[in-house]
């Protein structure tokens, strides 16, 4: 969700189970407004509630090894604009 007061992004995280839609986990991070690439800001600033809403599904292998990373790494802050290169 998009605070253009602050000129940033609220970003929630929440991991799912596909096959169940058992709710893993979720992390929240806020992100500046100009670090968004302009295509997601579009998609943003159509929406009447400034929020924006993707979802990514990725193989149960991969899954557990981008949620170990995260936990031991934490977050990466371009981490939403790399998974568009996947």
């Amino acid at each position: 969700m998009y605070d253009p007061d602050d000129n940033e992004v609220l970003i929630t995280e929440i991991y799912y189970e596909a096959a169940t839609d058992t709710k893993l986990g979720s992390k929240m991070d806020s992100l500046s407004y100009s670090a968004i690439p302009n295509e997601i800001k579009e998609k943003i600033e159509a929406a009447a509630s400034l929020s924006y809403m993707e979802s990514i599904e990725m193989p149960q292998p991969l899954a557990v090894v981008y949620q170990n990373e995260i936990s031991m790494y934490g977050k990466p802050e371009k981490l939403y604009f790399e998974l568009t290169s996947i």
